[in-house]
């Protein structure tokens, strides 16, 4: 097996092992400013999307940004819904971007709102491209007031 064959071979196996995704996102780390706060992840074989919130005080931002798991993505625009509400409560709002995902990882989207003292804010970043498999992560906090 020639070399090239080779390395491509390795990817597609990574790949669907699960194992290239903190890969790519490790070799991506400094090419994308990192997000402060608390952060989650999801993975679902397409991109891995991440979801960061800060809190101070009252009030709350969430932000949210994606990566692509494959070695071989071409750059493309791909829509996305980040949602944020106050958990039995009201929502804090909802943007529906379509980004250009580029090989690192991608701002989505960012949403701030305030939080009543001892509530919890919960913000849900989704794929939303059809025929992909769904790509949702969701992230709870709690107001620090």
């Amino acid at each position: 097996m020639n070399r090239p064959l080779a390395i491509l071979a390795t990817s597609a196996a990574l790949t669907l092992a699960g194992a290239l995704p903190g890969a790519v996102l490790a070799a991506h780390a400094d090419a994308s400013p990192s997000v402060p706060g608390t952060c989650v992840t999801s993975y679902r074989g397409v991109v891995v999307n991440e979801i960061c919130a800060i809190v101070s005080g009252d009030q709350v931002t969430f932000h949210g940004r994606t990566t692509p798991t494959s070695v071989t993505w071409t750059p493309r625009a791909v829509p996305f819904r980040l949602t944020a509400k106050v958990v039995d409560g009201a929502e804090i709002g909802t943007v529906t971007p379509t980004v250009n995902v580029s090989w690192s990882a991608t701002p989505v989207g960012r949403i701030s709102g305030a939080l009543p003292c001892g509530s919890t804010a919960e913000a849900t970043l989704e794929t939303t491209q059809w025929g992909w498999p769904p790509a949702a992560v969701t992230l709870s906090v709690a107001a620090s007031c």
